[in-house]
């Protein structure tokens, strides 16, 4: 008796490896997405515990929000001690919250492509920026306008009409392109931090200039939207070109209002005074 060999032919092979590729194609966006889902959440999470150190900043401050960063050029920060060595170089308001939140990596998203930079806490990164006319720098000595100190007025939290409209924190997710500068070690977390600390805008950076990349937001990364914190320390996930109600529809300071524009402007003139005068406005 004669066993035969069971086995599959080349057709039904192919039939398997052809269903197989299906459901590989049908599978492998849901899986993509649902990680970007779970990069969201803990993005989320992150800003919530930043807004809550906010909180926690004010409470010992009485009431008034830190500078966003302090710095304005050419050494005479450092000679009059608005830079120091004991704030690791110029403070900014990440370095001012890390005494309450004790880990730097809830600054970090993993939805920012941006590497990380050396610093004395070592390999960081700072994923998210605070909206330029809510929270308010840069302070120190002017050395490219004279020698004089330059004022800045932060806000009070009683200053702030709706809480829960006025946007406080937003998302970078920038790839790198802007914190290149690498002249010594820490040198990006020392001084150069200061300058990308805030956002003046909630464009897409590639609807603006994508060299600019401190002007916007970059959406991609999260599937078309992007996270915001409001000074009432809740978190809200919005698309591309959201409208966020009491601001205005601008590029920036000084820059008309266009009904078109799919953004609204966070910008703040830090070197008009050092009053909140001359800012995009907060909603009222």
């Amino acid at each position: 008796m004669i066993n035969k060999r069971s086995a599959f032919t080349l057709i039904e092979l192919l039939v398997v490896i052809a269903i197989i590729a299906i459901l590989a194609a049908i599978l492998f966006p849901v899986f993509a997405r649902a990680k970007t889902a779970a990069k969201k959440i803990q993005s989320t999470s992150n800003m919530k515990q930043i807004l809550t150190a906010f909180q926690l900043y004010v409470g010992d401050y009485d009431d008034m929000y830190p500078k966003r960063g302090t710095m304005n050029g050419n050494g005479q920060s450092w000679a009059t001690g608005s830079c120091s060595v004991e704030q690791w170089g110029c403070p900014t308001w990440d370095k001012v919250l890390y005494p309450y939140q004790k880990n730097y990596q809830l600054f970090e998203s993993s939805l920012d492509r941006s590497p990380k930079k050396p610093s004395n806490l070592g390999e960081v990164k700072r994923s998210y920026r605070v909206a330029s006319n809510l929270i308010r720098g840069v302070g120190g000595v002017n050395t490219w306008g004279g020698t004089t100190e330059t004022p800045v007025t932060v806000y009070s939290t009683t200053s702030i009409s709706v809480p829960a409209e006025s946007i406080m924190l937003t998302e970078q997710r920038n790839e790198g392109q802007f914190y290149t500068w690498d002249s010594w070690i820490w040198s990006t977390f020392w001084e150069h931090w200061v300058w990308g600390a805030g956002s003046s805008n909630t464009l897409s950076y590639k609807d603006v200039n994508p060299n600019q990349l401190w002007s916007g937001i970059d959406y991609d990364s999260g599937n078309g939207t992007a996270n915001f914190g409001f000074a009432d320390t809740h978190v809200k996930s919005v698309p591309r070109g959201f409208l966020f109600r009491g601001y205005r529809q601008s590029t920036g300071v000084g820059q008309p209002e266009n009904p078109a524009l799919k953004g609204v402007c966070l910008d703040a003139d830090d070197f008009g005074g050092g009053t909140p005068d001359n800012d995009c406005p907060l909603p009222q």
